[in-house]
C-alpha cells in the first residue's frame, strides 16, 4: 500500500510514496522496467523526486529486480534513515 504525501503532484491531490518515512522525510520507490522504458515514466519520476526533493526528502529508488536482493535494499534503506535521523537530531 503506497503512502500519501501532503505534496499536490500533476494534478493530483496528493503525491504517494511506495514507503514512507515521514520522521525522516524519507522515500522509497520500487519500479517496475516499465519506468526506464516509457519516457513518459521515467520523466514523471524525476519530476516527482525533485519536487520532492524541494520538500526536503531524500528519496531512494530501486528496481523491482533488486528485491531478489532484498538484504541489499534493506540495507540501503537503513543506513540512509540512520543518517536523517542523526541529521535531524543535531
Amino acid at each position: 500500500m503506497n503512502a500519501e504525501l501532503p505534496i499536490a503532484f500533476d494534478g493530483w491531490g496528493r503525491m504517494e510514496g511506495d514507503l514512507v518515512d515521514a520522521d525522516s522525510r524519507l522515500v522509497v520507490e520500487v519500479d517496475g522496467a516499465q519506468h526506464l522504458a516509457d519516457p513518459v515514466a521515467y520523466r514523471r519520476d524525476r519530476r516527482k523526486d525533485r519536487l520532492l526533493h524541494e520538500n526536503g526528502y531524500l528519496v531512494l529508488r530501486y528496481l523491482t529486480e533488486d528485491l531478489s536482493k532484498l538484504d541489499s535494499v534493506l540495507d540501503g534503506v537503513l543506513r540512509a534513515l540512520s543518517v536523517r535521523r542523526k541529521a535531524a537530531s543535531v
